[in-house]
């Protein structure tokens, strides 16, 4: 007779197993009769009955594999975290300067052109009575005198003169120009100095920021791969402790693992399999919606949980709790007053993860070795 807490073979006669003490009476003063009634009916699995563990070893399963379901979420979680810690840092210390726009100058441009033809026009009238008046008086003083010609009258001398005045005017808008763009290339060579000063500045601080962000990704980025890795570990040991197949794959999961450990740590239920094992409770009470089966539904509802799914709570809880202090641990790395605090106690984490599959490596050869 083997005994239901931790497996060891007793005589058939025997009422307390002699390793643990535990009482191996049925309960319910089950007769043999009843037993062998039930197995000629095909009513209870032989087969399935023989893949099971002990209680005693079948809790030691179960919370090892709840351990590594918590640290499995812990570390998603921590590197998710890590992500958003990374893109807050560049929020906080890279904020770029934007550079004004560059300062343009051309020789010859519409403006300038408008300009100088606007004011020649306004200058047309009076250019033309000018140039009509110096017109006669040299005409009076020169020609007359000298050639003794006739003063021309006013009407014959409107093509000369407005000749000459349409000169003068080309004459006047071409220095106009010039003296517009001598001021305007002044001005620009002013601007242009002042803007490729504050380029400088703008440039020097986008680089001494982004410099900064860096440092800091850096050492982000060192303690995702870190915590990456040891993820990497965990999932590989988990994965060869469901190879065990003592649990159904249908159930590999934080919530199940951890509500299975509930019903029995309880004495709800006695083994995984049967009317009254936990697989058959657990669908039971999914169906009445008595718990919730989903993680990301059982993380946004953690308060509701605590009554009815009270070893969960306490495995997501202690999921948080590792995973604010990987995140803890990666904010000190970023202060210089505790890096070197913060670079020991991280070490500290990734050792203790790394020995403790170890030791669950150990213990799954064990308990393939108690299941075969």
């Amino acid at each position: 007779m083997y005994c239901d807490e931790c497996g060891y073979k007793n005589k058939e006669s025997a009422k307390f197993c002699k390793k643990c003490g535990a009482s191996l009476e049925e309960e319910n003063n089950v007769k043999k009769e009843d037993i062998e009634k039930v197995l000629e009916n095909e009513e209870f699995d032989d087969s399935l009955d023989k893949q099971k563990l002990a209680k005693k070893q079948l809790l030691e399963y179960l919370n090892i594999a709840k351990e590594l379901e918590i640290n499995k979420l812990a570390l998603h979680n921590g590197i998710t975290d890590l992500n958003k810690l990374d893109k807050q840092k560049y929020v906080e210390i890279v904020k770029p300067i934007k550079q004004k726009k560059k300062p343009h100058f051309n020789i010859v441009n519409i403006g300038s052109i408008s300009g100088a033809f606007t004011l020649t026009c306004f200058l047309a009238i009076p250019i033309y009575i000018i140039v009509m008046f110096t017109y006669h008086k040299l005409y009076d003083q020169i020609y007359s005198k000298y050639f003794e010609w006739d003063t021309p009258s006013l009407f014959t001398s409107i093509p000369i003169t407005l000749v000459i005045c349409i000169v003068v005017c080309i004459c006047l808008a071409i220095i106009l120009l010039v003296i517009h763009n001598t001021v305007g290339r002044t001005k620009y060579n002013v601007e242009f100095k002042k803007y490729k000063k504050e380029s400088n500045e703008i440039e020097e601080h986008n680089n001494m920021q982004l410099s900064k962000y860096e440092s800091q990704k850096t050492i982000i980025d060192t303690r995702k791969k870190s915590i990456d890795s040891d993820l990497e570990d965990v999932e590989k040991t988990l994965d060869k402790l469901y190879s065990l197949d003592i649990i159904y794959i249908k159930y590999r999961n934080l919530v199940a693992v951890t509500t299975f450990i509930e019903y029995l740590e309880s004495g709800r239920c006695k083994s995984l399999y049967g009317y009254t094992g936990c697989y058959n409770v657990y669908e039971q009470e999914l169906r009445q919606n008595t718990i919730i089966g989903k993680l990301d539904q059982v993380l946004i509802q953690l308060d509701q949980i605590k009554k009815v799914q009270f070893a969960t709570y306490l495995a997501i809880q202690q999921s948080n709790a590792l995973q604010s202090s990987l995140l803890n641990t990666c904010n000190q790395m970023l202060d210089a007053s505790t890096k070197e605090a913060a670079l020991l106690e991280a070490q500290a984490q990734d050792n203790k993860i790394i020995k403790r599959n170890s030791e669950i490596i150990s213990t799954i050869s064990a308990l393939n070795y108690i299941k075969n």
